[in-house]
């Protein structure tokens, strides 16, 4: 084990010429991120691929050890984990040269989706020795950096009814579970969107401020969003019966919802939301706090292996 706290896996096998770290969470997708990890060392071994891993204790950990690890010449930094993961690590790799991989490990793994990055561990492995390297934007809500989307609402609500309870037995479906639970008691509620120079007052389910397409396990939330024009996709949905949200509801699998005459879509760098009352925010699938929220867009503030045919 070297002094940042990595282990070396493949030490004496055919270099490459970039460094990867994987940074395992664990706890990611209810402890079955380390399935991912064995499937994938498994994979590593048999190619004769170096590289160092470390196996997080918690958020704050990931991030320790994504700082260690992009003082490295040349690392690619990969976590094996869900959205929550990604973004710690992202956070610590801003103004560095390091550059962010992604093996999906997660519940959801919508950032990845967004990008096309394959499930399978070795696919996904492939793409950081082989693809494409690519800048992308990040969001700074209330100081903490998110790379996928922030919610605020209904939204949020549900992302505290699946993490609680759901998703420990269904998985991703537990966002659909808990979706169904909250329109039930789930109240809209007025609020003030500041966007730029612009306020936008309205009674509404949730507000979404998004720099990538999905989120819940493959929502498309926000179909046009690009995480690379420095600009947050800002989608509300109005107030609406009950039953005629729950009719839009099954739309945003596809991206067809922002044609609903409820659904508002803006572009921002700036936005802020401001709130009634207090309502729950989630950023990249974790609880984090209530509004009131401010998010700011940092253009092109990390870099990213993706793909060939992403591009």
């Amino acid at each position: 084990m070297n002094n940042a706290g990595f282990t070396e896996y493949g030490s004496s096998m055919t270099p490459t010429k970039e460094l990867l770290y994987f940074i395992v969470n664990p706890a990611a997708n209810n402890g079955r991120a380390q399935e991912t990890w064995t499937a994938l060392a498994s994979w590593l071994s048999s190619e004769k691929i170096p590289c160092r891993v470390a196996f997080s204790q918690d958020g704050d950990d990931i991030e320790r050890l994504s700082r260690l690890a992009a003082a490295e010449a040349g690392a690619v930094v990969a976590g094996v984990g869900g959205d929550g993961t990604l973004s710690r690590i992202a956070d610590a790799l801003v103004g560095t040269e390091a550059i962010l991989g992604i093996i999906p490990a997660g519940t959801g793994n919508d950032f990845a989706r967004s990008f096309r990055i394959p499930v399978n561990p070795a696919e996904a492995c492939a793409v950081l020795l082989q693809g494409l390297t690519v800048p992308i934007d990040v969001g700074r809500m209330n100081g903490r950096m998110f790379l996928n989307v922030v919610g605020a609402g209904l939204d949020a609500a549900v992302v505290v009814d699946a993490n609680r309870l759901f998703k420990k037995f269904a998985g991703s479906l537990g966002y659909f579970l808990s979706l169904l639970k909250q329109l039930v008691f789930f109240q809209p509620t007025e609020m003030e969107i500041r966007l730029d120079n612009n306020i936008f007052k309205t009674k509404a389910w949730f507000v979404t401020v998004a720099n990538a397409s999905y989120y819940g396990s493959g929502m498309k939330v926000a179909p046009m969003a690009d995480p690379q024009d420095g600009l947050a996709d800002v989608i509300l949905v109005e107030n609406l019966h009950r039953l005629q949200f729950l009719s839009l509801f099954p739309l945003v699998y596809s991206g067809r919802h922002i044609t609903h005459s409820a659904v508002k879509l803006f572009r921002s760098t700036q936005v802020t939301v401001i709130s009634e009352k207090p309502l729950f925010v989630h950023a990249d699938g974790d609880l984090y706090g209530t509004t009131p929220l401010t998010i700011m867009m940092e253009r092109h503030a990390v870099k990213l292996k993706v793909p060939k045919q992403t591009i």
